[in-house]
């Protein structure tokens, strides 16, 4: 038989009341996938993640913006594909593809006249990571 604790959501969000005490509640995740599309065309396609345990996220943004998903957990990413709607049809853009990556800031960029990419956004700096982050454990991934 599992032993299961009853929890109490208390404000903040993070906290969580067992009895009398009050415990913070560590939530482990990956920072949530963001696609900037920076074309002048909408796309969508389908964000693919490594476990079965995990929804792939489909997913549509309008040219010059941002989407963001809404939930990632500890899920790795392995494919991201995207599909541009130009004047001259459909373009299947080249996916962005990984043994399965923690990354999670991403672009849909013009490489020639009919020709489209998803690619990882790279920086100086690395993925912005969360002030409250803790890395999943190995139990967890």
């Amino acid at each position: 038989m599992k032993l299961q604790k009853k929890y109490e959501l208390v404000n903040p969000k993070n906290h969580k009341r067992v009895g009398k005490k009050t415990k913070k509640l560590i939530i482990m995740a990956y920072p949530l996938v963001e696609i900037k599309n920076s074309t002048n065309y909408i796309a969508s396609g389908t964000v693919y993640y490594a476990s079965i345990f995990c929804s792939n996220d489909n997913y549509s943004v309008t040219p010059l913006t941002t989407w963001k998903a809404t939930s990632r957990g500890v899920c790795l990413l392995t494919k991201i594909t995207a599909t541009v709607k130009t004047p001259s049809g459909d373009i299947v853009a080249t996916p962005y593809e990984s043994s399965g990556t923690s990354y999670s800031q991403f672009a849909i960029i013009q490489t020639g006249p009919n020709s489209f990419a998803v690619t990882r956004i790279v920086n100086m700096l690395e993925d912005a990571t969360p002030e409250d982050y803790v890395e999943p454990t190995e139990q967890q991934k």
